[in-house]
């Protein structure tokens, strides 16, 4: 058997967390192990659940708190884990760091894996990438957009977010029971997965509300997930006399249920690398509006909208309330397998790596 090393900020219900999990849950686990380097623990997380499946998890020093800790107890967990295979998921050169620590550990196969198509901190970005194409043995990336903007020029392969296309399939029951468990039953509700952070656009989604309610009163709008910017969207929701009608939700592992539950998907994103979230949207034969900076490769059925960040919030209302009333009906999976999101095909990539 192979354990595979993965290194990422936190094992938590989240685009990166849910990739993984997807893969972890459904490889052959007599073959291939995989165990964690995470650095920031949160409360609701993967961890009883990797235990569970023979995994290991390792938190090591943060970087913020100390970045030569950090460096070591990485090169550490490698060594004496004797780990050969490790991943680095991120959407920033800068991990190149942990790369070499890995290789100082001994890992000889060095991945690291892009999931977005920006960042915050561009200026370091690109200062840290020549090194982390040296470091790295393979590159991967979850679409076109990513890989380019990890690796610049340099060869890269896409690994499309996949998901279990069964637990995604549309169900009326399954609906109906969700939204009277929420309080949800007479509602049209728009809803939202993905950490509260200011990529996601929550406070424009705030005003974007705003506009609906006065074209459909009966409207709520739920956040699924949590992030840095949990006060702030708190404020701005008290400041525009939102009240019930935004409900934070927090982290929650029945994602599916509560997609089922929603009439409309909104994802309105200052840039993205594949969503995960979009995908699984569409799987539940969600009608999506979306912002015009998520790559095309995320979209794999008709019922996708986009609309440009520069168009005010009524006419993102707009769109919304016309997209209210479609029946609803299991999603065509073969066509998200030709797309490559069925996640027996992506198992197969990792197999091989054993």
């Amino acid at each position: 058997m192979t354990r595979m090393l993965h290194i990422v900020g936190s094992m938590s219900p989240s685009g990166i967390g849910n990739y993984i999990m997807n893969v972890y849950r459904n490889i052959d686990r007599q073959k291939v192990q995989f165990d964690f380097i995470v650095h920031e623990h949160r409360d609701v997380s993967f961890d009883e659940e990797i235990a569970s499946l023979g995994g290991r998890l390792f938190y090591v020093t943060r970087k913020a708190v100390s970045p030569f800790k950090n460096f070591w107890e990485i090169r550490n967990v490698v060594k004496k884990g004797n780990y050969d295979i490790v991943f680095r998921h991120t959407d920033i050169a800068t991990v190149a760091l942990d790369l070499l620590a890995a290789k100082l550990g001994g890992a000889g196969v060095r991945i690291a894996h892009s999931h977005s198509t920006s960042t915050s901190a561009a200026g370091m970005h690109r200062l840290f990438r020549p090194l982390l194409n040296a470091l790295c043995t393979e590159r991967f990336a979850c679409s076109e957009q990513a890989g380019r903007w990890l690796y610049g020029g340099k060869r890269f392969e896409v690994i499309p977010n996949a998901i279990d296309l069964s637990e995604f399939s549309y169900d009326r029951e399954s609906r109906e029971e969700t939204r009277r468990r929420e309080g949800l039953a007479d509602a049209f509700v728009v809803g939202h997965v993905g950490n509260l952070l200011p990529v996601k656009n929550h406070l424009f989604m705030l005003e974007i509300m705003a506009e609906l309610i006065k074209r459909r009163p009966d409207a709520k709008l739920l956040f699924v997930g949590d992030g840095a910017m949990r006060a702030q969207i708190e404020e701005r929701k008290k400041a525009l006399g939102l009240g019930g009608q935004v409900v934070l939700m927090g982290v929650r592992t029945d994602t599916a249920a509560l997609l089922r539950a929603m009439d409309v998907f909104l994802f309105p994103s200052l840039y993205e690398g594949l969503p995960i979230a979009l995908v699984e949207a569409q799987c539940c034969d969600l009608p999506c509006l979306i912002s015009d900076t998520v790559a095309d490769e995320a979209v794999v059925t008709q019922d996708v909208q986009k609309l440009s960040l520069q168009s005010p919030p009524s006419k993102w209302a707009e769109r919304i309330a016309a997209l209210a009333g479609r029946e609803r009906r299991a999603a065509d999976r073969e066509l998200f397998a030709e797309k490559g999101f069925d996640i027996r095909s992506m198992v197969k990539r990792y197999e091989e790596l054993a």
